[in-house]
Formats: structure tokens, sequence, C-alpha cells
């Protein structure tokens, strides 16, 4: 197969190729979570499932960041890419690692002392708490290498290696899994050793992009910083949408928490959790269509490459419906086997799980686009109106859904809230297509050289 480069003209096909390692790499990347889900279920307990789940968006929080930083410096390196500044976009590169390095290792220590409380704000009972400072201490010690691990994802991308980028994650699911065996289900170590599996897990993720930029034989490779300290405001402001959809979630996540307890009981917290496990695995297509998009969108801009723009955003649209209704039909399908496999043990939970999942899936007729247009603007480095999309997208529209649904619709419009959600999103992206549709035609009336 012919190698796809950021000049390259992108139709729908060409999207789907050119995401395939980053899709893969998406899909691998939740498994951790879902490895530690099954061996926590099945050999700590039920008990123990529940505080891993509850701890967990914390937890995302923190590790967002290094999304944001990634993220953020991808669009603005393949900016410079296009516009043909090289050295610029080594340094920036290099700038970006060592400021997040710092960072992380700061908010890991802040992590590590305020997890009690943290484990009190989402509501963990005097049952609950003890697992929840347990697996967030032992992977607080790692955070800074999962926050470095997830700002190499699209830089790695950005450097067209995304091939190396599903190495790694597959490297990482693999110690993962292996190491959850090892110590849950043979040493018999709890939650430590669920921690420990899923930290080490990290490590190797780390260090295998970090290798591949320290090489100086790559195009794109570290440097020595220089004076390009002003970048990283614009980082932060390009990746700002993903920090958002991190604290939307961990927000919206304990709201869902709070009223599943106040309508469905601990069942309806387990439902949720399952439900959740097979979103992430769907919404790891979405993300990994997105984030590829990124330093394509983000390059041809630096070449004013208007008609490349265009269809960029046609085809994304286009690739995204058609995998969003195809999930749609596979979640339906498949609700009641993956119930029973992550809470076979509980006939009602297994049956309340299966609901949720066929109501949630709706979300996905909508989800992709609204997910590929907020990584859109952050490629045309627009960070404000990918900001725009993440909020509605991921914490207006959920939270105001999920109050006033169940009062329409009972306990089913918990699960609706999703759905709902999305329309609003749809809603905005709308409307910020119009106007960028607007701005696209003044930048293609003041091109002055031919397009390639």
């Amino acid at each position: 197969m012919k190698h796809i480069q950021l000049s390259d003209h992108f139709k729908c096909s060409t999207i789907l190729l050119f995401s395939l390692p980053s899709i893969g790499m998406q899909i691998v990347d939740n498994s951790y979570q879902i490895a530690d889900g099954f061996f926590i279920s099945k050999y700590i307990g039920e008990a123990a499932f529940e505080a891993e789940n509850l701890i967990f968006p914390p937890l995302l929080i923190v590790m967002y960041v290094g999304l944001m930083f990634g993220t953020g410096a991808s669009a603005l390196i393949s900016r410079e890419l296009g516009e043909g500044r090289d050295d610029r976009a080594r340094r920036i590169l290099s700038l970006v690692t060592l400021s997040l390095a710092f960072f992380g290792v700061l908010l890991s220590a802040a992590l590590y002392f305020l997890l009690p409380d943290i484990a009190r704000w989402v509501g963990a009972s005097e049952v609950l708490a003890p697992d929840c400072v347990i697996y967030g201490r032992v992977l607080a010690f790692f955070m800074p290498f999962q926050m470095l691990s997830m700002a190499f994802h699209p830089l790695l991308i950005t450097a067209e290696r995304p091939g190396l980028g599903l190495i790694t994650t597959v490297a990482n699911a693999a110690a993962n899994i292996l190491l959850d065996w090892a110590f849950v289900a043979g040493c018999g170590w709890g939650m430590r050793g669920a921690a420990v599996a899923t930290g080490l897990a990290w490590l190797v993720s780390a260090v295998i992009p970090f290798a591949f930029f320290a090489n100086r034989k790559h195009p794109l490779h570290f440097v020595r910083p220089g004076s390009e300290i002003g970048s990283l405001g614009k980082v932060l402001y390009n990746g700002a949408s993903e920090m958002v959809d991190a604290v939307a979630y961990a927000i919206v996540a304990l709201i869902f928490n709070l009223q599943m307890l106040r309508y469905l009981g601990d069942d309806g917290v387990g439902a949720y959790a399952v439900s959740e496990y097979m979103s992430g695995l769907f919404s790891a297509v979405f993300y990994g269509i997105s984030m590829s998009i990124v330093p394509v969108v983000g390059y041809h801009l630096g070449k004013n490459h208007t008609a490349e723009l265009r269809s960029l955003r046609r085809g994304g649209i286009l690739l995204n419906a058609v995998c969003g209704a195809a999930m749609t039909v596979l979640c339906l399908t498949l609700a009641e086997p993956v119930s029973r496999f992550f809470v076979g043990y509980n006939a009602d939970l297994t049956a309340l799980a299966a609901r949720a999942m066929r109501l949630i899936s709706l979300s996905y007729l909508l989800g992709g686009i609204t997910t590929y247009a907020s990584s859109y603007f952050t490629g045309l480095n627009q960070g404000s109106i990918s900001l725009a999309i993440a909020a509605v997208k991921g914490f207006a529209g959920p939270l105001a859904a999920v109050y006033l649904l169940p009062l329409l619709l009972g306990a089913d419009g918990l699960w609706l809230s999703t759905p709902a959600a999305e329309v609003l999103a749809m809603g905005t992206v709308a409307v910020c297509f119009l106007w960028w549709r607007k701005e696209e035609g003044r930048m293609a009336r003041k091109t002055v050289r031919p397009e390639e």
C-alpha cells in the first residue's frame, strides 16, 4: 500500500486508510481499562469494580493534559511544516515535550496527595474509598509517563508514522493484559496489582515514541527548544478542546453516577460502567479518525489549499456517518452478550446494562460527525470553535439532558441523555461549518498562488 503523506489529496477512502493505524491505536489503548475492569470484576469483586470506575474519571483529567499538549502541538507543528519552517517545528516539539514532563511531575504529585479527598468528591462510600485511593495513588506515580504517551500519539501522526503509534499501543495493551493476569489473577495482589500492571504498561507506551523522536535521523526530532516559549500558548489554545473533553467527561461521569444511584441504585453504576466499555471501543474509531486528520488539516491550511480543506470536510463527515450507522446496528446486536461477559453473575444487572447499551447506541449516529468537526477546527487552528463544539457535546448537552430527561422519561432518560447531547452538538457543528464556509471563501479569493 502506498505511503500516505500529509501533502496528498484526501478523499473519503484516503482518510480511512490514513486513519487505520490511529483507529487501531485508539481501540487497543482502550483495552487497558477494559482489561483492568475484567480482572478486577472477576478476581477481586463487584465493589472493587465499582471503585475503579468511580476513581478513573478524575485520573482521566490529568491524563488528558498530555493529549491537550500533543493535539495542540500537532496542529501548530503541521502548519509550520506546511509553510516550510521545519526547524521551528522541531523546536516546538522539543519545548512541548520538556514542558509536559515538568507539568506532569507537578500534577502527579498533587494528585497523589489529593486522592483521599477526590475519592470523597466522586461519591465513594467508606467501603469503596480505600480501593479508590490504592488504585489512584499507584497510577499517580506513573502518570507523567501516561501524559507523555498521550501527547506522543498525535505527534507520531504528524511525523507521518501512525504505524509506530499502533505498535506502541499494542505493546501497551499486551503488557497490561499479561501483567494483570500475573499480578491480579496469579499473585492475588488485588487493586494494587491491577494499578501496577496499568502503570508499567504506560511506561512502555511512553518510552517507544520518545526513542523515535530522540533519533536525529528522523525529520521530526528533538532539538534545543530555543526561544519558542511563545508557541506554548498557541499549543494550549489549539488543544483546549481536548482538555474540555476530559474535564467534561469526569464531571459528567460523576453526575451520571450520582443520578444512577438516585434512580437505579448500585446496579445503575455497574450498568453505566459496562455501557462505557462498549462506548469507549466505538468512540475509539471516531477519535482515531479525528486525531489523524488534525495534522492533515493543519498542513493544508499552511499551504492555503482551500479545495483540499473542503474535500477533508466532506469526506470526513461521510465516513463518520457510515461508521456511526454501522456501530449503532452492531451495538444493538451485541448489547446482551457484552453485558453477560462483564456482569453475567447478576441477571438483573445484565438486563439493565443491555438496555442501557441499546438506548445509548443511538448516539453513535451523530457522535462521529461531531467528534470529527471538533478536531477539524483544531487542525484549522480555530481553538475557540473546537472548544465550543466540545463544550456542548461533552458538557453542557449531557448535563442538561441527564437532569431533564429522567423527569420526563424516568430511568430511560438517563441513557437517552447521551443521544440528546449529540443532537445539540450537531446543531452547534452546523452553525460553525456555515461560518467557516464564509471564511473559506475569503481565503480562496485572497489566494495568490495556484493550488498544488
